[in-house]
């Protein structure tokens, strides 16, 4: 009988040890799992900022170059298989280089934020404002004829000249000159900004040229 009794109460104490180590695997388990869901979201988090930053323009907060050429492709694309119109805008600001040896290449800076500001203030939540260059921004004008496209320009061009942007005590007169070009079949995005920037320079030289610029 003690023999029996001795056999149970060692197989109770084996069991015993072997739940309790099964739980605690199981705590070490949802520890390392609870651990790596966090790690998940940070990497997350940090994925998201990558792709922002490599979309997002250093100094303003509009889209960069890299990101406006591969939204026309997108547009182009759309052109093609569903005729979706679009017009791309070529803006050459005016005068920077005035501004920035007249008052310092901070207040240049804060010229050009200035004028993505007012960009980004005037279009539609569907087009696409970048910074495509170090004077020169880009937008998307979707779902727009070249009439349109042309009329928007004009509005834009006023949102500019309206007021001069204020900057250490400084007067800051902002304007650009703008250039339009529609999506056209067998051209690349390429093909279409550049397209947008030769239609800027007539403008440009149709009103002459601007002191100071560039």
């Amino acid at each position: 009988m003690d023999s029996v009794g001795g056999a149970r109460i060692a197989v109770d104490q084996f069991g015993t040890v072997a739940l309790d180590s099964i739980e605690d695997q199981l705590r070490e388990v949802r520890r390392e799992r609870d651990a790596l869901r966090r790690e998940n979201r940070v990497l997350k988090i940090a994925v998201a900022e990558l792709e922002r930053v490599s979309e997002r323009d250093t100094l303003t907060p509009l889209f960069n170059r890299r990101y406006f050429l591969t939204a026309i492709h997108h547009r182009m694309a759309r052109f093609e298989r569903h005729a979706e119109r679009a017009a791309v805008v070529f803006i050459d600001v005016n005068q920077l280089k005035y501004i920035n040896d007249s008052f310092g290449h901070a207040a240049g800076d804060f010229a050009l934020m200035e004028i993505a500001k007012r960009l980004a203030g005037s279009i539609r939540a569907t087009d696409v404002a970048a910074r495509i260059g170090g004077d020169e921004f880009g937008l998307i004008l979707d779902q727009s004829s070249e009439d349109g496209a042309r009329a928007q320009v004009d509005r834009l061009c006023a949102v500019l000249t309206a007021a001069p942007a204020e900057y250490d005590g400084h007067e800051i007169a902002l304007s650009a000159c703008f250039g339009v070009a529609m999506l056209q079949t067998g051209m690349t995005e390429s093909d279409i900004l550049a397209a947008a920037d030769r239609d800027m320079y007539r403008s440009k030289q149709g009103l002459g040229g601007l002191p100071g610029h560039r």
